[in-house]
């Protein structure tokens, strides 16, 4: 019977050991843990005084870290173990404590509590003769709060929270999981959705978003869900951007989770891909106000930002629609530019979007140097004279074995005045600053220079400013008896577009320009409505000639009234 008894016991002792082991190891086992307790009876110990009679967890889950104000044992020193991890705690006892009341402990022993109940030592734990008390591995039952006596008196309490670590975090889209570090295209404007998923720990997690650097954790909602066969948390966070623009794209998102069981904070990051429509920038070579004389060059670029990328192509505008010109990589050059070359471009890309273009570019090539000839008679003529031709010329003839040169003859154009658009019509993005250019000769010198707006507004002489507008005083030009005159305008309003008049007057007469100034918005994408808006801007040329021959006459006729 002696050797039943100790077979039996061995069988029993080996038994627990596994399941012990089993337990430790083992993260959801799909049930909660007992403590890997002997069964009820084994080696002399009662269910009620196992471990797993006095430590079994309830089926409710608590905070562990977060315990109620009114608590007594709230402020006591923590300890924070994983499951699975081996606990030590040392009895050590002052020696002026007072031995609690009714103690029945005699002389040396040693006993320890956990959250009131007497503890003994099983197959898990063990109290060494110094009155240590080692568990092999923390289960989740052993959390709660731990003291010993010796010798009927109190030791000092602890509170032991066993934690159970989270599996690794992930993001779902709809109900795609995403992998860590990808990527997430979308589009600009759209509203999206991620989740942070944790699946398992106790205590919850907690988990906090980051978007571009910046903590936008007050966005999200978490969520816990407690699983009371495992004894864990399943834990969601939301975070919903409502409208996600393209200074986003290629910015990091990611959720970060902290749980007591990690070492470190867990980031998952997940990169935004935005896709956004086409913006044009435009550049022109000579900058844009700078006249542009036939035989000249000018070049004008276009960048285009946009995602995914698209190349920009160059078009003008015609009666009969836009047609593609030659450029490269958003550059068009126009070499020894001629009266053909003048007229509307745009630059144009075709997108996943659809097709785009930007805003409409004038390029208005004003007459070159005129040429002169010499008759058989040697001497010069010209005709139509205008203040370019005058100048210094001078007489050579040359024959096989000679050439000779005349003196030098000053040429003088005197007359009216010659006021010329740079540009007839300025195309301007409202808000942004906007000048009108004109070209002004006389001999004798433009004695007095207006500025005409759209009948609501005030007239503006050279070197005035009234409210957003300035007239600056004429500044030199390249042509001999020629001047430039530029009106400003700070911030352009829609209220400002209309017919603008520059009239200039000397002592031989009037003369005045007409330039239209056109306010539009940025870049749009083009339909037959705008073409056809453009062709019908064009086809007032007629009425525009007429609205200047009246200026020119009115003008002229008062010109000994008012600038007498």
């Amino acid at each position: 019977m002696g050797v039943s008894h100790w077979l039996l016991a061995l069988l029993l002792y080996y038994s627990a050991v596994s399941r012990a082991s089993e337990v430790r190891y083992l993260r959801h086992s799909g049930r909660r843990e007992s403590g890997g307790e002997p069964a009820a009876g084994s080696l002399g110990l009662s269910a009620g005084v196992a471990l797993g009679g006095i430590n079994n967890a309830t089926e409710n889950p608590v905070d562990l870290l977060f315990e109620d104000e009114a608590d007594p044992s709230a402020g006591l020193k923590e300890e924070l173990v994983v499951r699975g991890q081996e606990v030590v705690f040392e009895c050590v006892v002052s020696e002026d404590a007072k031995v609690v009341e009714g103690d029945d402990s005699v002389e040396g022993e040693v006993r320890w509590y956990h959250d009131g109940s007497q503890i003994k030592g099983d197959l898990r734990m063990s109290i060494m003769w110094t009155g240590r008390l080692v568990m092999s591995h923390a289960v989740s039952a052993d959390s709660g709060v731990w003291w010993c006596r010796r010798s009927g008196r109190e030791g000092p309490k602890v509170r032991l929270v066993v934690t159970i670590p989270p599996e690794r975090p992930y993001l779902e889209y709809g109900d795609a999981r995403l992998a860590a570090g990808g990527r997430l295209t979308t589009r600009e404007g759209n509203s999206i959705t991620l989740n942070c998923v944790v699946e398992g720990g106790n205590p919850a997690p907690s988990i906090a978003w980051v978007l571009g650097g910046e903590d936008i954790s007050p966005s999200s909602q978490m969520r816990n869900d407690w699983r009371a066969e495992e004894g864990v948390f399943y834990s969601t966070s939301n975070l919903t951007l409502p409208s996600v623009e393209k200074e986003l794209h290629n910015s990091s998102v990611a959720c970060v989770v902290r749980h007591p069981a990690l070492p470190v904070p867990v980031p998952v990051p997940l990169r935004l891909n935005v896709q956004y429509s086409p913006a044009f920038r435009l550049r022109r070579w000579p900058m844009w106000g700078t006249p542009v004389r036939e035989g000249a060059s000018i070049s004008l670029l276009c960048a285009v930002d946009a995602n995914p990328p698209s190349s920009p192509t160059w078009v003008k505008v015609t009666e009969r629609g836009t047609t593609e010109v030659a450029s490269s990589g958003g550059w068009l050059n126009l070499t020894r530019v001629t009266d053909t070359d003048r007229g509307w471009y745009k630059c144009a890309t075709v997108h996943t979007f659809g097709r785009f273009a930007s805003h409409s570019v004038f390029i208005n090539v004003m007459p070159g140097g005129r040429t002169a000839s010499v008759s058989s008679q040697n001497s010069l003529q010209m005709r139509k004279t205008t203040y370019s031709d005058g100048g210094r010329y001078r007489c050579v003839a040359s024959d096989a074995t000679r050439t000779v040169e005349s003196d030098d003859v000053d040429v003088v154009v005197t007359g009216a005045p010659l006021v010329e658009a740079v540009n007839s019509t300025v195309l301007s993005i409202g808000g942004r600053p906007t000048a009108l250019t004109a070209h002004v000769c006389g001999r004798p010198s433009v004695s007095t220079l207006t500025w005409l707006p759209p009948a609501h507004l005030p007239p503006v002489r050279a070197g005035e400013t009234k409210d957003r507008f300035k007239a600056h005083n004429l500044t030199a030009s390249e042509t001999p008896d020629c001047q430039y005159a530029v009106m400003t305008i700070v911030g352009v309003r829609a209220s400002d577009a209309g017919n603008w008049v520059l009239v200039g007057v000397n002592d031989r007469g009037a003369s005045a320009a007409l330039i239209r100034l056109n306010i539009t918005a940025a870049a749009h994408s083009v339909t037959a409505n705008g073409a056809r808006a453009m062709i019908h801007a064009h086809a007032h040329s007629a009425a525009t000639q007429a609205f200047l021959a009246a200026v020119l006459i009115l003008f002229y006729a008062a010109h000994g009234r008012l600038w007498a």
